[in-house]
């Protein structure tokens, strides 16, 4: 059964009434409002102190567009760490520093995982087009009341890449890091990472389990022609035209002014450097089962989260299909948030984090 409980009003209120994203050097230009946001199907409905305006569509108030926040997603420095936690309220005092160990795959490959704080165990799986960095705010938010055990995704950072690549390999990857975080681990998986997180829940049920916009396919043919533009563009054009076709056809979350920005900026350049594996993951998600119905048998409490200005066919439709999939399932709406709230509210989404993995 879904439960559809509300954001807490305090929280939405605090997201709500400013600009979630602060000045930053690698985004300083204006914004522009996107494209029309997308209808919430009814259990999809936004917090009720936030009531949906009456043609149907999530308000803006004071809130920068999900394609903003995409842009500024690996942007933030140390120092913009450390603004957003005084600036935002973090859940607990930040332990001492993560610390960076290793851990051996099923097929033998090197991988590196990063550890913090102090409690019970949380494994963290990022997305595509992302590394373990941007996620370090929000975890470190959580650090006083978990221990947090953050993946370097194969071919990242100081982790080996293996022979050849296959969704099945990220799977065990996880499966790797969950056995050494421990029994009694949770598990949290982002975009790319959510997936590969459920896919690891059915077997090695973790104790608790959270999913952030796991971008399954429920369209197929309409994910595998926009995946084969990309694939098509990358042979002939190169990195950056292949990355300008993903921002066309895959995630369609920002406007001609806002891409031609976006480009001008240091995350541009970084996403640049991680296309090739970006090809090949966005490859392999299109060549999934379509749909989530094999997720039923996932005994597990499950945390999913959406945000309200996340595109409708990419993201939202596939979490609220899996909300319906799975047992024992909450969903969240986060209200003003896309695809990286982990970057435009971090404190948010970290109170949602650990209220669900704390509540009895």
């Amino acid at each position: 059964m879904i439960q559809d409980t509300d954001v807490r009003s305090e929280m939405a209120d605090s997201v709500i009434s400013r600009t979630p994203f602060p000045p930053h050097e690698c985004w300083r230009k204006e914004t522009r409002a996107m494209s029309t946001p997308w209808k919430a199907p009814p259990i999809l409905a936004p917090p009720s102190s936030h009531p949906t305006p009456p043609d149907g569509t999530v308000s803006r108030r004071g809130v920068l567009s999900a394609g903003a926040a995409l842009m500024l997603a690996g942007c933030g420095s140390a120092s913009g760490a450390r603004t957003r936690a005084a600036s935002d309220g973090a859940v607990g005092q930040e332990p001492a520093a993560f610390t960076q160990h290793r851990i051996t795959s099923a097929d033998g490959t090197s991988l590196s995982y990063f550890r913090h704080g102090q409690g019970p165990a949380l494994v963290w799986i990022y997305g595509t087009l992302s590394t373990w960095g941007d996620w370090r705010d929000v975890a470190s938010r959580l650090s006083p009341h978990f221990t947090n055990f953050v993946l370097e995704r194969r071919g990242r950072g100081a982790s080996a890449d293996g022979a050849a690549y296959a969704l099945e390999r990220e799977v065990e990857d996880v499966l790797a890091l969950m056995q050494e975080a421990g029994p009694g681990a949770s598990l949290f998986g982002h975009s790319l990472g959510g997936i590969l997180a459920v896919e690891a829940a059915t077997r090695r049920p973790p104790a608790r389990l959270v999913l952030y916009e796991p971008p399954f396919p429920i369209s197929q043919p309409i994910a595998r022609e926009a995946v084969e533009r990309v694939r098509t563009t990358w042979k002939r054009e190169g990195p950056d035209a292949a990355l300008v076709a993903a921002q066309h056809h895959i995630f369609r979350m920002l406007t001609p002014e806002q891409l031609e920005a976006f480009r001008q900026t240091p995350q541009w350049a970084k996403q640049l450097g991680m296309m090739e594996s970006f090809v090949r993951e966005i490859s392999a998600v299109a060549d999934l089962p379509m749909g989530v119905e094999r997720f039923r048998a996932v005994d597990t409490s499950t945390l999913v989260i959406l945000g309200d200005q996340s595109p409708q066919v990419l993201l939202a439709e596939p979490a609220q299909a899996l909300a319906k999939a799975l047992p024992h399932v909450s969903l969240r709406v986060l209200p003003g948030q896309g695809h990286v709230a982990h970057v435009s509210a971090p404190a948010l989404l970290a109170r949602e984090v650990e209220v669900f993995l704390s509540a009895r």
